[in-house]
């Protein structure tokens, strides 16, 4: 049988691939590749007639973006757990950004490869796809290398983590909420977002929220012993500073936001890793009878 040809090429930004190509697995691929997206702030003034341009003179205005495109992924239709090439994308770029590379982006997806898009008998379908910045970064004007360590421990997991996703609606939006919480915007609204995720996961019971979610938390990352009430105790602080953020007007410290998104990182890699989401009895027995099964 012959192998589908891929049928998009997303774009990768704040990172660079060096290696050979990578197999991702079920037709999606990484290479190396460069293309640069980018966009101008520019200003008329005389209104456009119907049909036209606004007429000249134009004016540069202040800020607009640009994005290196250093690695591309290629992927194509049928993928597990039902996703579209652009959810697909989109699950993969989530992943090495739980893995270590919280500031990727995917700037753009393009039709055709970016290395054949200059000389492409068609014109090439770009589309921007992500090109909000990130509050994260890697420091500096360094670009991180993508490691063989993180690509295979995404190969590993991503086939699984769809299906998972299908079948647990929960478990699905707590990763978009994860990686929603680390676009650049207010803090106030990206820690409530972390934590509407970390509540779905750990207390869908609103009842005495606080505690039970700080507790089911602290019981899933740490075993017994002092660690874990010591993680329970900054658990419990930050969801204050998320109720604060919920019932004032005041905005969040993005502090607070970054430990919440770390807490709810480490959870979704070892629910990723283990292939599971663990229900409210499982956690309850792990509060009350320690990690023993």
């Amino acid at each position: 049988m012959t192998e589908a040809r891929p049928t998009s090429y997303a774009g990768l930004s704040h990172v660079t691939y060096d290696g050979e190509p990578f197999d991702l697995g079920h037709g999606i691929t990484l290479r190396s590749t460069y293309a640069h997206l980018f966009a101008a702030n520019m200003m008329a003034f005389a209104r456009a007639t119907e049909g036209k341009h606004h007429p000249a003179p134009w004016r540069a205005a202040r800020g607009g973006f640009g994005y290196d495109i250093e690695a591309e992924l290629a992927t194509g239709e049928k993928l597990p757990g039902g996703l579209s090439a652009d959810d697909g994308v989109w699950l993969i770029a989530a992943l090495l950004r739980l893995a270590e590379y919280a500031y990727l982006m995917v700037p753009v997806i393009s039709d055709v490869s970016f290395d054949a898009a200059p000389t492409s008998k068609q014109e090439p379908v770009l589309r921007p796809f992500e090109i909000e910045p990130r509050i994260l970064h890697a420091g500096g004007d360094q670009v991180s290398r993508l490691s063989a360590e993180n690509l295979s421990w995404v190969k590993s997991v991503w086939p699984r983590t769809a299906e998972l996703m299908r079948t647990c609606p929960p478990l699905s939006m707590a990763l978009r909420a994860a990686d929603a919480c680390t676009v650049q915007g207010r803090p106030a609204s990206a820690l409530l977002t972390a934590w509407g995720a970390l509540e779905e996961l750990f207390a869908p019971s609103r009842a005495e929220l606080r505690f039970r979610v700080s507790a089911h938390i602290a019981a899933y990352l740490e075993p017994v012993g002092p660690k874990r009430l010591e993680l329970f105790k900054t658990v419990a602080a930050l969801y204050n500073a998320r109720s604060k953020a919920a019932h004032t007007a005041q905005d969040a410290e993005v502090g607070a936001l970054l430990q919440s998104f770390i807490i709810l990182r480490n959870a979704l890699v070892r629910m990723v890793d283990e292939g599971a989401v663990p229900t409210q009895a499982e956690l309850e027995k792990r509060l009350f009878c320690g990690n023993s099964e």
